[in-house]
């Protein structure tokens, strides 16, 4: 207060000094800074690229990793040169103690299917009004010839046939395979790797094939292996031949496998089939047959060859 003609009057209290009194110093740092330009003390954000424009490296995988197995698979495909086919049959993937391997034998351990096609063409022209007088082509052989027995070729091709005359063209056919596949014959790239890792670790083995006895021995000397298999399963000599499952059974039963614990490999619809209906881990081979077919037909797997990525992920990640 301040004295002016007799009376007292209130000073009145400056700006400054009203807001020295009512701002505490922090209520005054903090008005200070609403004044500064934003950019001042804020970052402008960066635009950020987003992960999916770079290729995902994955490290090599070590025992210790947590992924699921059909993931692993993935990844394997991704590195397979049958890379679009293997990852369409590999959604579900169970894991399996692998205690022994069933190889088909034609197109499986050989791509022999060349001979065989070439020597259908021959016999089949020589058969008045077959296919109206045309060679038959790789499609049709794909479709009712590769992979499943004679008899039922026979059966389906000429009815009227006895058995005598089905027996008899079959045996001429078969003789001619083999003069036909001689000195032809190489086994599948990443086969003999694949037997020496099966040796190693014991792992049970046989073959089972459709192909007539003296055929399945035949092929197996090409590559010196005709004893390296502990059984060796004939379709005609069983009661039921592929795609029953009764030639895969009876080499698990004789081997004693358990289905989860064996793994078949086959190249035909009709082999894949056997495998899958005897309940084991049936892998496709593909040498002759679109995926699709291998697939359709029960294939959990497919690998183009015994190199594949997909093969030794299976198999690494079980043993």
């Amino acid at each position: 207060e301040f004295e002016s003609g007799g009376f007292r009057m209130p000073r009145t209290p400056s700006l400054s000094f009203c807001f020295t009194r009512l701002l505490s110093p922090l209520s005054l740092c903090v008005l200070a800074l609403s004044l500064l330009p934003t950019s001042a003390f804020f970052l402008t954000p960066v635009p950020c690229t987003p992960r999916s424009v770079y290729p995902i490296l994955r490290s090599p995988r070590t025992p210790s990793t947590s992924r699921s197995m059909a993931s692993r698979l993935k990844c394997a495909a991704e590195a397979s040169p049958s890379s679009s086919a293997a990852a369409s049959a590999l959604d579900s993937l169970p894991d399996i103690n692998v205690e022994g391997i069933l190889f088909d034998i034609d197109g499986t351990l050989f791509d022999s299917d060349p001979c065989h096609l070439a020597v259908f063409q021959e016999l089949l022209l020589e058969q008045k009004g077959f296919n109206e007088g045309e060679r038959i082509d790789e499609a049709f052989f794909r479709k009712h010839i590769a992979g499943r027995q004679n008899q039922a070729i026979c059966k389906d091709f000429f009815p009227e046939w006895d058995r005598e005359t089905a027996e008899a063209w079959s045996e001429a056919k078969e003789a001619r395979f083999r003069k036909e596949a001689a000195g032809r014959l190489e086994s599948m790239k990443g086969l003999e790797k694949l037997m020496d890792w099966i040796e190693k670790r014991g792992i049970k083995k046989a073959a089972v094939t459709n192909a007539p006895r003296l055929n399945a021995e035949f092929m197996l000397q090409v590559i010196d292996k005709l004893d390296w298999f502990d059984e060796l399963i004939i379709g005609d000599e069983c009661e039921r031949a592929k795609p029953d499952p009764m030639p895969y059974q009876i080499a698990m039963d004789r081997l004693g496998l358990s289905p989860d614990a064996t793994i078949v490999i086959e190249d035909s619809p009709s082999g894949a089939a056997a495998g899958a209906a005897s309940g084991a881990f049936t892998i496709g081979i593909l040498s002759s047959q679109p995926p699709k077919a291998l697939t359709d037909a029960g294939c959990k797997a497919l690998i183009r060859d015994y190199q594949d990525p997909v093969l030794w992920s299976i198999l690494e990640d079980n043993n």
